[in-house]
Parts: C-alpha cells; sequence; structure tokens
C-alpha cells in the first residue's frame, strides 16, 4: 500500500468545505420544503373551495374533517422538518466556526480576518430568522387547517362551532410555538 501522507491543512479545508456544503444544503431543503408545502395548502384549498361552490359535487362534513385534519399533520411535520434543518445548519455552522477558532489559535493574526466566530453565531431559536418565520407561517396554516377541520366536525359537538374551532387551532399554535423552541432550545438538544 503506498505510503499517505496526511496533511492537516488539507483535511481541515475539506472538512470546512463539508461543513459549508451541508449548511447551503440545508438552506436548500428549507427553501424546497416550503414550496412544496406551500404547493400543497394551495391546491388543496383550491380544489375544496372549487368543489365546495359546485353545485353538481356535494361533499360530506366528513371528508372535510380528514382533508383539513391531514393538512394540520402535514403542516406539523413540515414544522418538524423546518426545525431539523435548522439544527443542521446551525451543526455546520458551529463546525466551519471551531476551524476558524483552530486557526486563530495557531495563527493569532488571522483573528481580524474572521468578522463571522463562534460567539456570533446566532441561537438556533433566534426569533426573526427567516426558519422562524416560515416556521410561523406554517404554524398560522396548520392551525387555521386544524381548526377548521374541528369546524366541520363540531356540527356533533354541543358547543358553539366557532368556539371549539378557535380554541381548537389557537391550543395547535400554542403547543407548535412551545415545541419549536423546545427543539429548538440552546443547539446542543436533539
Amino acid at each position: 500500500m503506498a505510503d499517505i501522507q496526511l496533511n492537516p491543512e488539507k483535511i481541515l479545508g475539506h472538512e470546512f468545505e463539508y461543513a459549508q456544503a451541508t449548511a447551503e444544503q440545508a438552506q436548500d431543503d428549507r427553501t424546497a420544503i416550503m414550496n412544496l408545502y406551500l404547493l400543497l395548502v394551495g391546491g388543496v384549498g383550491s380544489i375544496l373551495v372549487g368543489l365546495g361552490q359546485s353545485n353538481a359535487v356535494n361533499l360530506p362534513r366528513e371528508v372535510y374533517v380528514i382533508v383539513f385534519a391531514l393538512l394540520g399533520v402535514i403542516g406539523f411535520f413540515i414544522l418538524f422538518k423546518l426545525i431539523r434543518l435548522r439544527q443542521a445548519w446551525y451543526d455546520s455552522v458551529k463546525a466551519m466556526n471551531q476551524i476558524k477558532e483552530f486557526y486563530i489559535a495557531q495563527y493569532p493574526e488571522l483573528e481580524k480576518a474572521f468578522r463571522w466566530r463562534s460567539k456570533t453565531i446566532p441561537a438556533p431559536n433566534k426569533v426573526w430568522t427567516i426558519t422562524f418565520g416560515l416556521s410561523v407561517l406554517v404554524m398560522i396554516i396548520d392551525s387555521v387547517s386544524f381548526g377548521v377541520a374541528m369546524y366541520f366536525f363540531s356540527g356533533w359537538l354541543p358547543y358553539s362551532e366557532y368556539v371549539v374551532s378557535v380554541f381548537a387551532a389557537l391550543i395547535f399554535f400554542l403547543w407548535q410555538i412551545w415545541f419549536y423552541f423546545f427543539q429548538l432550545g440552546d443547539g446542543e438538544r436533539r
């Protein structure tokens, strides 16, 4: 077997490139998953509105309950995927900054060259980031979907249809907010 020379600088360079590629992939996946989700919600919503306005097709309430409940559940899984992508991005950025810190320890004069460092990485659960905004959008859409499902289901409940629907949507939304911050917590939890 040929004698392989391990060059630390090349290994660190490849590790940095890998971390950079995984961070980019997490961002690209976030965009793709949101596009698919919005396409699904828009498509299903358009079909249901069209069928609801058609006199030729009269769907039973149960169909609306199932479809809107499924949209709510799918939305939760999209939220879960967005959280995992944020965690993957955060891990990748930490890896890149760990390599930077190593080089700064070896070559202190490089410190001024790096604006972004380990101590400046935004927290994974930081509000007003793109991921947070997209997550809240998903939470709103799937909570409304769940509320609409409860509206159609509440025909069998003794309380006002709107009260049950709004309450269900609000509880689902608040639970997802809690889940988002719990999962992204301090960046170390998985």
